[in-house]
């Protein structure tokens, strides 16, 4: 019965997963096609008519989005991919429970021989499989992009694993956070807008502590702020470790953020077995 419960989990998705892992190729592939139609030089020209205080808002410096690496990076931090791997986690997770409930399949599933734990692990799995393959479609994207089209500057392709990393990572924390709020909840469009409230509050506070002056404390309260491709793809030294130091403080680096993002996706998704082993089910309507 497992194996058919795997089989039921997987072919419920396997055309979003399809969808969104062609569409990350192509996205990818196209900013590198983009990249190309600018060189640093030009880049730093229009850098240069820029004012200086939308560069603080900036994860890097204007020097290091002109370069060709840093023009490619945008891709891993475009509103698109984002939404891509965000319509994955949210979808999978807030379907994992409160989707089945809403159905009212879930009863009729727990009939078979199968543990509660056993529907939450095989939903889980997969979905934490499919944002490495939507991550890994958008590495691939890139990898192809460099081979086939001419840069005024090369740019090496292992520059760009950290930042596919780490949108693997936010994807983790999405479909754990996804997946907590569903075990809570009996109705999948409550689980969706409690986790689209959630989202649409912690982007606001990122925005708002680093555009406010005396606000940089509002940071810490997102879920954003260790989601930086960008960063990691510009500052070298900070890809893969867990921090540096500079003088009496230290910053996070690559591994520090998708320690953070993934740990906590854990946690969640931990938190939600425990709550939905624990919870009583109500009947099919």
């Amino acid at each position: 019965m497992n194996r058919a419960l795997w089989k039921k989990t997987i072919l419920e998705s396997r055309w979003l997963l399809a969808g969104g892992a062609v569409f990350m190729f192509a996205v990818q592939w196209l900013r590198v096609w983009i990249a190309s139609f600018f060189s640093v030089q030009s880049m730093e020209g229009i850098f240069s008519f820029m004012p200086v205080e939308v560069e603080g808002l900036l994860p890097v410096s204007y020097s290091q989005m002109a370069t060709t690496a840093g023009r490619i990076a945008i891709g891993y931090d475009d509103p698109i991919v984002l939404l891509l791997v965000t319509v994955w986690a949210v979808a999978r997770g807030s379907d994992t429970i409160s989707g089945e409930l809403n159905r009212g399949t879930m009863e009729m599933v727990l009939a078979q021989p199968v543990t509660r734990l056993g529907v939450l692990f095989s939903q889980g799995v997969w979905t934490i499989v499919g944002g490495a393959v939507l991550c890994g479609a958008a590495l691939l994207g890139t990898f192809v992009g460099l081979q086939t089209i001419t840069l005024d500057q090369p740019a090496e392709f292992r520059l760009f694993v950290p930042a596919a990393l780490n949108l693997f990572a936010i994807t983790v924390f999405l479909a754990g956070l996804s997946t907590l709020v569903s075990s809570l909840t009996n109705y999948r469009a409550r689980t969706i807008g409690i986790v689209g409230g959630i989202y649409a509050v912690s982007m606001v506070l990122k925005i708002i502590g680093r555009a406010a002056k005396g606000w940089e404390w509002l940071t810490y309260t997102s879920f954003f702020t260790p989601f930086e491709p960008q960063l990691l793809v510009g500052v070298r030294n900070r890809a893969w470790t867990f921090w540096i130091e500079s003088g009496d403080s230290f910053a996070l680096g690559g591994l520090g953020y998708d320690s953070i993002l993934i740990g906590l996706g854990l946690a969640f998704y931990i938190v939600a077995a425990v709550v939905f082993c624990r919870r009583d089910l109500p009947a099919p309507l």
